[in-house]
């Protein structure tokens, strides 16, 4: 579901982020752990056997070809042959594209994916924080 933003509510830092500028779980200063790191990305915190934090351990979470299931490309294809987040028939947009490459579904004014634009980006950044946009100017040579 979007939120008034434009984006999905629980990746909007605007509606549902915390006091430093950033999403509630990817804070370390809100759910952070007593290392100073996001509790769930702490090896301290989260241990597996193998010393590595749950989740991210190819030894805990095998597929059957020896890899960590989500970064498996036999595990995560799709039937047209492709890696399911990357297939526009899986995924496609209303233009026949993938909708995470699509310019007019994920675009921005400046006609780039929003993704990429450094203009958007900064702007974001800027907002989040609660200040206005400055682009930094190289000092020329006279």
């Amino acid at each position: 579901m979007q939120c008034q933003h434009g984006r999905r509510r629980e990746n909007c830092v605007k509606c549902v982020g915390c006091e430093h500028g950033k999403l509630r779980n990817n804070c370390a200063l809100c759910t952070g752990c007593k290392h100073g790191k996001v509790r769930r990305k702490c090896v301290q915190c989260n241990p597996c056997p193998h010393g590595k934090v749950k989740g991210n351990c190819p030894k805990c979470s095998p597929c059957p070809h020896g890899k960590m299931k989500s970064h498996c490309p036999e595990c995560q294809a799709c039937p047209h042959g492709k890696w399911r987040q990357h297939c526009a028939t899986c995924h496609p947009c209303p233009h026949g594209k993938l909708k995470y490459d699509c310019k007019e579904c994920s675009g921005c004014e400046h006609g780039r994916l929003k993704r990429r634009c450094g203009e958007c980006k900064q702007a974001a950044a800027a907002e989040a924080l609660g200040a206005l946009p400055t682009l930094k100017k190289r000092k020329t040579r006279g």
